[in-house]
């Protein structure tokens, strides 16, 4: 019970007390005061009648004028009882008025009963020894007038009970609003919203207490900010090329290797790397600041080149070194990965940059820069493949295009065979599910992630998720596939009763017909809603805010969680953190492969957890492949880690 409940009903308890006991002594005290009027008035008529009927009483032949003077007051109705008594103690004349009320409660004349004494009087009659004359009020009368009394009585103060009450209940909201807006206001700073109390009270005490969390809350909404702003910074400087605003070779390292060792995208495709090949040149004949003009035309033509490309394909540059670049296409597809080489050599040689090398000659042609591209898959070794692009470099060199394939890319497969397994697994909603733990370090499940599992129509071996889920996007089919996904991970919920977390793709969150569809399924399984996890990648954020945040709005009102994964894999995800508030956030597994070498993977890490701790928001550490890894984490205060080092997926 709150503390204005107790406060109130005690005040009410008190005031309740008060009022009976007010209106028990009123009554009681008027009983007493009757009581007294109705024995002095039996007195004086015992007295008044005694005197009249004195000269009478010795005279037998009197007794009908005494009967008829005695009858003339007894019959008013204001007496219960007269008696007049001879001398030796026999009833010369007797009386008696019952006492019957139409107008008083019973329970009203047994709680405070009346008890009018009999009034005794002597009628002498000469030197006879005197007669007794006694007469008894009727308390009829007094009952009346005590119940109009009490009635009057309980009104009054009824009223001022109310009048009482109602100003406590003022009284008490003026104390507890402000403290309910106070403890409101600190919920809300424990859950990252640092909002700011208007209505600041007028009594001195609870005026300075609003003002006090008012400026507690400003001073952590800045420490805040100062830290996710300190924590970007350092992103970007440890992990964003300063010249060209391009991802680093750390990162390169950091996200390449993730790919490599991602067993459940099991990602393929190609790495492009672009080398400037008069860097040296131009900067020994112009100066440096031409040979950054130089850099930043190249990184001009990459990004526009790379802008021109399908949404469905994702591909990010990198700056490896001062000439060097990175261009990684998460898409095996050896047709897509050769126009975009092309439509890059082209654009270079479209290029508006303009200068001269050491000899004095125009840069141009594939003396500005050469292309080489090797492709890679799961479970490749990075110094390998890297060392496959060096040599496609050095036959770019030499041939008149100005780029080239390393001598080993071959597509595993046809893009029609993809289609056919697509178009076969949709039709027959051909899925099976693994799920794996995510756990803290003593091994309390916080939920289990579920993986798909798909098998051609002739190959019963599983067919790679992430190669399928690009040709669906491919053939705007992502939508169908994850809800054909979705409706049996729903109904695996159903089955189990166990928390689960389902993925989403971010071609499906970009489209408002699937959000209204996810909504409806979620609204028809509002039973186990409490129980699903909706895992959305962090950079799908970038590019479709707007519909995701609506959506998972949504998700959050119906009582699902939500997990932001793959994060840290832009600068702009703290943003996304204050504005989503998710259940939990998983840091892109690129910072925990390295984070037993790399002190900057640890640092962001570490700067991670502070700011998602602040605001209620569990972290969980993803690819963790060795226990070294996991005992780092630790030290980080990571509260979940998920991989293979820790569990393997299983089938459920």
């Amino acid at each position: 019970m709150s503390l204005s409940k107790r406060l109130y009903l005690g005040l009410i308890s008190v005031l309740s007390l008060v009022f009976l006991s007010t209106v028990w002594i009123n009554v009681v005290n008027t009983s007493h005061f009757i009581d007294r009027q109705l024995e002095s008035h039996a007195q004086d008529t015992a007295t008044s009648l005694g005197l009249s009927i004195a000269p009478f009483v010795g005279i037998e032949e009197e007794m009908a004028t005494i009967d008829s003077m005695v009858s003339a007051i007894f019959d008013s109705g204001y007496y219960q009882h007269v008696i007049l008594t001879n001398s030796d103690g026999s009833v010369m004349l007797e009386r008696h008025n019952p006492i019957e009320l139409d107008q008083v409660p019973q329970w009203f004349i047994q709680l405070f009963p009346l008890n009018p004494p009999m009034a005794e009087t002597e009628v002498f009659d000469g030197w006879v020894k005197p007669k007794t004359l006694a007469i008894m009020s009727h308390p009829g009368f007094g009952y009346l007038k005590l119940w109009h009394s009490a009635v009057n009585s309980f009104w009054m103060i009824l009223g001022l009970f109310v009048f009482a009450g109602t100003l406590v209940f003022f009284v008490l909201r003026t104390i507890t609003t402000p403290i309910k807006r106070a403890a409101k206001q600190a919920d809300e700073i424990c859950q990252g919203n640092f909002v700011q109390v208007s209505d600041i009270p007028k009594p001195v005490e609870l005026n300075l207490f609003v003002k006090a969390m008012n400026r507690m809350s400003h001073i952590l909404q800045k420490m805040f900010n100062d830290l996710s702003e300190q924590t970007e910074k350092y992103q970007k400087y440890a992990f964003v090329d300063e010249l060209t605003q391009l991802s680093n070779r750390r990162a390169f390292n950091n996200q390449f290797s993730s790919l490599l060792s991602d067993q459940e995208q099991a990602h393929a495709g190609y790495l492009i790397i672009v080398r400037l090949m008069s860097l040296d040149a131009i900067n020994k004949a112009n100066g440096y600041v031409a040979g950054d003009n130089y850099v930043l035309e190249a990184t001009k033509a990459i990004k526009e080149t790379i802008k021109q490309t399908p949404e469905d394909t994702i591909i990010k540059a990198y700056r490896l070194t001062g000439g060097e670049f990175a261009i990684l296409v998460d898409d095996d597809d050896k047709s897509q990965c050769q126009q975009l080489i092309e439509n890059l050599m082209s654009r270079f040689q479209e290029s508006a940059f303009i200068a001269n090398d050491a000899t004095g000659d125009a840069i141009s042609g594939k003396s500005l820069a050469c292309i080489g591209a090797t492709p890679y898959e799961v479970n490749g070794e990075l110094g390998t493949i890297m060392s496959m692009a060096d040599n496609a470099l050095v036959a770019a060199q030499e041939a008149q295009a100005g780029w080239a394939f390393s001598s080993d890319s071959s597509l595993p497969q046809g893009s029609n065979k993809w289609k056919d397994e697509l178009e076969h697994i949709l039709n027959q909603e051909q899925v099976s599910f693994v799920a794996q733990d995510i756990c803290d370090v003593d091994g309390k499940v916080a939920y289990q992630e579920l993986f798909a599992r798909f098998t051609g129509k002739e190959d019963t071996n599983a067919i790679p998720v992430g190669k399928l889920v690009r040709v669906a996007e491919r053939l705007n089919l992502a939508v169908q596939l994850d809800q054909m996904v979705i409706s049996k991970a729903l109904a695996l919920v159903a089955d189990k009763k166990k928390e689960f977390a389902i993925n989403v793709s971010a071609a499906s969150l970009k489209a408002r017909s699937f959000s209204h569809w996810l909504i409806n399924q979620i609204e028809s399984h509002s039973d186990i809603a409490e129980l699903i996890t909706f895992e959305i990648n962090e950079e799908s954020l970038n590019f479709h805010a707007d519909n995701v945040l609506e959506l998972l709005e949504q998700l959050k009102a119906l009582g699902c969680k939500i997990t932001i994964e793959r994060f840290g894999a832009s600068t702009s995800s703290f943003a996304h953190l204050m504005r989503i508030k998710p259940t939990h956030v998983k840091i892109d597994g690129s910072y925990c492969l390295q984070v037993e070498k790399s002190p900057e993977n640890q640092l962001f890490i570490q700067s991670l957890t502070n700011i998602a701790h602040s605001l209620n928001i569990t972290v969980i550490a993803e690819m963790v492949e060795t226990s070294s890894q996991a005992e780092q984490l630790q030290t980080l205060f990571v509260d979940y880690y998920q991989g293979y080092g820790i569990k393997k997926p299983e089938a459920i």
